[in-house]
C-alpha cells in the first residue's frame, strides 16, 4: 500500500482507504471473538456491562488517541458506542449459551 504521500490520484487514495477501513473490519471481528470469549468468565448476564471496566478503559483510548493526534473527546465517543454494541452483543450470547432451564420458568 502506497502512503499519503506516495499517491499520484485520488483513486489511489481511495483504494488505501478502502484497504485500511477492511482492516478495521478484520480488527472488530477479531475483537467480536475476544468479547464473546470473555462471556464464559462471567458468572451472570448482569456481570457483562462492567462499569467499572468501561471507566478504566475509556481514557486509556483517549490517551492513545491524543497521541497519535486524533480528538481525543470524538475517540471516546467513538468507544463509548463500540463498547456498548459489544455489551449487547455478549449478552445476547451469554444468554444463548444459558438458556432457561425448565425448573427456571417454575419459580
Amino acid at each position: 500500500m502506497q502512503t499519503p504521500i506516495t499517491c499520484r490520484s485520488l483513486t489511489d487514495i481511495r483504494q488505501a482507504i478502502d484497504r485500511i477501513d477492511h482492516d478495521i473490519i478484520l480488527k472488530l471481528a477479531e475483537r467480536m471473538h475476544y468479547v464473546l470469549a470473555a462471556s464464559y468468565f462471567k458468572p451472570d448476564a448482569a456481570s457483562i456491562p462492567a462499569p467499572e471496566r468501561v471507566r478504566a478503559m475509556l481514557p486509556k483510548r483517549m490517551q492513545w488517541a491524543e497521541e497519535h493526534q486524533l480528538d481525543g473527546t470524538f475517540v471516546h465517543d467513538l468507544f463509548t458506542q463500540l463498547i456498548q454494541w459489544y455489551i449487547t452483543q455478549q449478552t445476547l450470547y451469554w444468554h444463548q449459551q444459558h438458556p432457561p432451564s425448565q425448573n427456571d420458568s417454575a419459580l
